[in-house]
């Protein structure tokens, strides 16, 4: 009876408990998997998942066409992960394009990157940062 309660508990023993999103501790994504880290200035994984900022866009790490869109991408990024790891934040049902509202008490994590000057409102235009 013991080694039937014992293999029962097996996948338990083996899955690593989940993160609470205020324990999570977001750094900036690096090697792979990306599990709980910040992508860029409007996206980040929370236990494994592409989380994107549904009102926020700011410009993709490593990719940047200028200077000026290089240097907003990684401050972008680092403000994230900064309000990321402020505390416990919400996290709104994906639309039909998978993007999601991320709030803290009722204030957007993303409007809070646009008034930081280091995203832009997202829109169906894709946005220029090298002026």
């Amino acid at each position: 009876m013991r080694a039937v309660a014992t293999l029962a508990l097996l996948p338990l023993l083996a899955a690593p408990a989940p993160a609470v999103a205020e324990e999570a501790g977001f750094m900036l994504c690096e090697a792979l998997p990306h599990i709980t880290c910040v992508l860029s200035g409007d996206s980040f994984y929370l236990r494994g998942e592409l989380i994107v900022l549904s009102d926020a866009e700011a410009p993709a790490r490593y990719t940047s066409a200028c200077p000026a869109a290089s240097n907003r991408s990684w401050l972008a990024a680092l403000k994230l992960r900064d309000l990321l790891n402020a505390g416990p934040f919400d996290l709104g049902e994906a639309n039909e394009a998978d993007l999601r509202l991320v709030t803290r008490h009722g204030r957007s994590i993303g409007e809070q990157l646009i008034e930081a000057g280091l995203a832009k409102a997202r829109s169906t235009e894709r946005a220029s940062w090298c002026e």
